[in-house]
């Protein structure tokens, strides 16, 4: 079996069947779909049972609640084909994203990481509908650092799971992680890319990403939740700057541009926050910011 979409699903009733639809209509059908099902407490477990009983490729696993990265570490283990797809439970992706997926391997049999395009749908108006797409190395074998080089833009995001197919030993990284509830994709992501040799990016728009997901754990207000959000962030600053530093230190490669972005993001993250919550995260955001690389 070439692929297998894992698909989180936590609560998403209201998504769901869209975003099974679109991984149906795949018109290169070698492939399966594992959902792990992390604890939902509505109607999803119900949607997702039809979906399995209609379609033998689609493997349902029920697990209480454990966040999102536990929920693709135990999709990962349970995944059975040679290249992992990640799909969000309230986005789409383009009816032949696994036919141009299965192409480039052809060409390019080494590849470890495929990355295509994606488009934000029902976002607010002026923001980057191309905010998810950088870089100019097209259909083209590089490294993983000459890829981290070439995407590079502090105005774009490349460290999402879902932008990629991934060769499943380069997916079980992911299994070094925390069990981040957000902001797991800005840890692992770059490690990921950064320690592969065989990269490629394609010139295609393969995933449709949803913006207006209001239930969504990165939409969620209270300060509680923007406080979890908050210190998941800083995790991930700190774990992504730890493990670059390890790769940079094996390859001699300049990396001071993705430090000092890092330290941009962390110190943005700081500023938007409330002065209560300023003055309640400082130290933890300061431990990371002093960090030495």
């Amino acid at each position: 079996m070439l692929f297998s979409i894992i698909i989180p699903v936590y609560n998403a009733e209201n998504y769901i069947r869209n975003c099974l639809i679109s991984v149906l209509l795949q018109s290169f059908t070698d492939f399966e779909v594992v959902i792990i099902n992390d604890g939902s407490t509505d109607s999803t477990l119900r949607v997702l049972e039809e979906f399995e009983d209609f379609d033998c490729r689609i493997k349902v696993y029920n697990f209480p609640n454990g966040g999102i990265t536990e929920a693709r570490k135990r999709g990962v283990r349970l995944a059975k084909g040679k290249f992992i797809i990640f799909v969000d439970s309230d986005d789409t992706i383009d009816d032949d994203l696994l036919l141009n997926l299965s192409n480039t391997i052809r060409k390019f049999p080494n590849v470890e990481v495929i990355r295509f395009k994606a488009i934000r749908e029902n976002d607010k108006p002026g923001l980057d509908i191309e905010l998810h797409n950088s870089g100019k190395r097209f259909n083209e074998l590089i490294t993983g650092i000459e890829a981290i080089k070439d995407w590079h833009d502090p105005s774009k995001r490349y460290e999402l799971f879902w932008l990629y197919a991934l060769k499943k030993t380069k997916a079980e990284m992911i299994f070094s992680s925390p069990n981040f509830t957000t902001s797991g994709d800005y840890a692992m992501v770059p490690i990921i890319i950064a320690s592969s040799k065989y990269v490629v990016m394609i010139d295609y728009i393969g995933y449709y990403y949803t913006c207006d997901n209001v239930v969504s754990l990165t939409h969620l207000p209270g300060e509680e939740k923007i406080k979890k959000r908050t210190r998941n962030f800083i995790l991930a600053a700190k774990f992504v700057t730890e493990n670059m530093k390890k790769i940079v230190n094996d390859t001699g490669e300049d990396f001071s541009f993705f430090y000092e972005d890092w330290k941009k993001r962390l110190l943005k993250r700081y500023y938007l926050l409330d002065k209560k919550l300023q003055e309640e995260l400082k130290p933890e955001f300061e431990q990371v910011l002093q960090m030495k690389v």
